[in-house]
């Protein structure tokens, strides 16, 4: 099988497209696919026989209801924990999806021109893998805000990642260059933030088992003096 440089370019470009959108199940699993599919619907992406169900119209019916489900559930404090922890494994499920169809967009049709297990292997690893971390980080972030706010703030945050998943999605099919760069810098600032806020908690608890440690050691030597006298 000949392979020119051209179908590797492609191939590549459509998996730098692909993390865009994997990066956008990370924040909101349904947005993505339901965007995905209307593009496949409406025949602005051509993912092959074997990916076209994504486009049917139950698919599109059912991605566009969950999309909106999701987003109206996460805007509930603590109902956005629930599906934080609920929807890891979906977010990982879909993450590979997104990708599989945007390699294959660039396979040839039925994955012609690269074989198939080397198309759902990377979509397996790297777009699942993207849809995880991210999913993760942006769970580690919420968790802060609601150490925090008490849970009060945790609606914008969702706010912003629905916007920004619905954003990034939408760009990832009219402006795919553009898409790539926001979902690197998107990537990044969300790792980055999570780890501050990770180390923030791991700290906080640090010094609250060292201070209930002080009261303990404090009440047995009172007890002791109280016996003593």
């Amino acid at each position: 099988m000949n392979v020119d440089a051209g179908e590797v370019v492609g191939y590549v470009f459509a998996g730098l497209v692909g993390f865009s959108l994997a990066a956008a199940c990370g924040m909101r699993i349904f947005a993505p696919l339901a965007i995905l599919s209307a593009a496949v619907h409406f025949g602005w992406i051509s993912p092959g026989d074997k990916l076209a169900w994504i486009g049917s119209t139950p698919a599109l019916v059912c991605f566009s209801l969950a999309c909106v489900i999701e987003a109206l559930g996460m805007m509930i404090p603590w109902v956005d924990h629930a599906l934080d922890v609920a929807g890891a494994p979906v977010a990982a499920v879909a993450g590979t999806l997104v990708m599989a169809t945007q390699l294959a967009s660039a396979a040839g049709v039925d994955m012609t021109v690269v074989p198939a297990w080397v198309t759902w292997a990377l979509a397996a690893v790297v777009g699942g893998g993207v849809a995880t971390g991210v999913h993760a980080a942006a769970g580690t972030v919420r968790a802060g805000s609601t150490a925090v706010s008490g849970g009060l703030l945790n609606p914008f945050f969702s706010l912003a990642e629905t916007v920004s998943s619905f954003v990034l999605s939408a760009l990832a099919v009219v402006l795919p260059i553009v898409a790539v760069i926001i979902a690197f810098v998107i990537v990044v600032a969300l790792l980055v933030v999570a780890a501050f806020v990770w180390q923030w908690r791991k700290r906080a608890a640090a010094r609250g088992e060292t201070s209930g440690a002080a009261r303990g050691a404090a009440g047995v030597e009172t007890s002791g003096a109280a016996r003593a006298g």
